[in-house]
């Protein structure tokens, strides 16, 4: 018998894993499909408890699959290793197809075990329609592995774009399966920043909140584990301040000086989001003030969000060049690409911040 086994965060399930899935099953001639959702991932931290990602992987796949909650029962993280093991136990006459996605294949020496792996189950990579081959040979060699790839339409779905947009009360209804959605809905999955962003989206246009949504997307990104909370709230409240009128400024205790205007809402901003939004930690206070003019010594935060705001996706001008190496590395290439802009178009009124901050940096050509 050819058991083909397919697991995931599924934080949540969308409609491209039930793609793979299906492809795997019917290109392979699969006789059995087990789905097992994993319990504590090694590598990722996930805010929707295992329950709850175990029932969302039983209304996605249940149709066609067994979804099997082996791993989210295990103590401690959770390794397809450890999973194999167990079903070559259970079934040991029967072939076992392990599945996995493009990104999985790149990464897969990052595995714990990725050799054991291999020679307890074949291989099979969704590889997606139009996009190079991946080096097939190469990975048979590195792990002594079998491989065989299916092919699957092209998709730019994300678990991490889905759960953004369910936190910006964005629509899901193409992307996930309709049981999912319901479900999300219904128990208020992924919701913790909402009173935030309906709070937040009556304070801006349309177009600078989706400006906003995607500065947040890309903040989250580029931030380490660690900081995605404050990543979030800095990105989310960096221009908060953009659309308040001159008479409320006082109202804030803001007086705005000889500022340039480009620069207000940064610094308006952090009262905003203290005094409105209730925002008391000086870090993230600090990234939504310095967002715009940078300073001497940011802290990775303060970087995270400055280059958050200048690399979102709808940004007009080009930005992959802006994405190179580490967050200092792409806040320095900002800053640098900003203050040159800066220059040509009104050098007189570039804040004292900036000019320090490229001097910091060492960034004068």
């Amino acid at each position: 018998m050819k058991i083909g086994i397919f697991g995931g965060t599924f934080n949540p399930p969308h409609n491209s894993h039930l793609q793979i899935a299906l492809q795997a099953k019917q290109q392979l001639g699969l006789d059995k499909l087990l789905v097992f959702p994993c319990g504590d991932p090694p590598h990722k931290t996930t805010d929707v408890s295992a329950a709850h990602r175990l029932e969302m992987t039983r209304l996605a796949f249940g149709p066609f699959a067994e979804v099997c909650d082996y791993e989210i029962l295990q103590q401690g993280k959770s390794y397809t290793y450890h999973t194999l093991l167990m079903l070559k136990e259970r079934f040991p006459a029967d072939q076992l197809y392990l599945i996995i996605g493009g990104d999985s294949y790149q990464n897969f020496g990052k595995w714990y075990n990725p050799q054991g792996i291999c020679q307890l189950a074949h291989i099979v990579v969704a590889q997606r329609l139009g996009t190079p081959m991946l080096d097939e040979q190469q990975f048979e060699k590195q792990f002594n592995a079998q491989v065989t790839y299916v092919q699957v339409e092209p998709t730019n779905t994300s678990s991490s774009l889905i759960r953004l947009k369910y936190r910006f009360g964005k629509s899901n209804a193409d992307v996930v399966p309709a049981a999912v959605d319901q479900y999300v809905k219904e128990n208020n999955l992924y919701s913790q920043y909402r009173t935030m962003v309906d709070k937040l989206q009556p304070m801006l246009n349309e177009k600078r909140f989706n400006h906003t949504f995607w500065v947040v997307e890309r903040g989250l990104q580029i931030a380490p584990a660690e900081l995605k909370h404050k990543a979030f709230v800095a990105c989310l409240l960096h221009d908060c301040a953009k659309h308040i009128d001159l008479s409320a400024h006082a109202s804030y205790g803001f007086v705005q000086g000889d500022m340039p205007q480009s620069v207000v809402h940064a610094f308006l901003g952090a009262l905003v989001a203290e005094k409105q939004f209730g925002v008391t930690d000086a870090d993230v206070l600090d990234a939504i003030r310095y967002h715009c003019t940078a300073r001497p010594n940011m802290t990775l935060l303060e970087k995270i969000v400055y280059v958050a705001d200048k690399t979102e996706r709808t940004r007009s001008y080009p930005i992959d060049h802006l994405l190179i190496g580490d967050v200092h590395n792409m806040f320095c290439l900002c800053l640098q690409e900003a203050y040159d802009v800066c220059k040509q178009r009104h050098a007189s009124s570039i804040h004292p911040l900036t000019e320090q901050a490229v001097e910091f940096y060492n960034l004068h050509k």
